[in-house]
């Protein structure tokens, strides 16, 4: 996604940040045990990642995916998990995998029964602050039984 800037001939305003609905995939597990968890956390994430990085709508399944702040900062609940392998970042004792992508760094949780994944345009300079408010709701997902993927 890009950013374009428009020039203004007399008193410039800034443009207004985007608040309507954003378009994230819905995740494509579908067991009733899963889109149980994803409804409850996606109670209970924060309407702030950042200050001016707020909540926004989403379309499709509003249980399962949510998203935040213009360009848009966008969770899956319920994905399949990342490489296991790739040596994890930690924060605040919740372990995630990165991948970088052009424009962008998908951060998946690690070790959690259910797999969160964050889309986070790399726009967002310290991509740490805005994960950070939503580790203590990612906290409270089960963790991985030992010899599962």
């Amino acid at each position: 996604m890009a950013l374009a800037t428009a020039a203004c001939s007399s008193g410039s305003t800034a443009t207004p940040r985007a608040t309507g609905p954003v378009d994230v995939p819905a995740p494509t597990a579908t067991a009733t045990d899963i889109a149980a968890t994803c409804t409850a956390l996606l109670a209970s994430l924060p309407d702030q990642l950042d200050p001016g990085v707020d909540r926004r709508p989403v379309t499709g399944d509003s249980a399962r995916t949510a998203a935040w702040g213009d360009p848009a900062i966008t969770l899956q609940c319920g994905v399949e998990p990342a490489d296991q392998n790739q040596t994890p970042l930690v924060l605040d004792d919740l372990a995630f995998v990165t991948q970088r992508r052009p424009g962008r760094v998908l951060w998946s949780t690690r070790d959690l029964a259910v797999t969160i994944r964050l889309d986070i345009p790399r726009s967002y300079e310290s991509q740490a602050d805005v994960v950070l408010p939503l580790v203590p709701a990612l906290k409270t997902l089960p963790t991985r039984r030992p010899g599962r993927p």
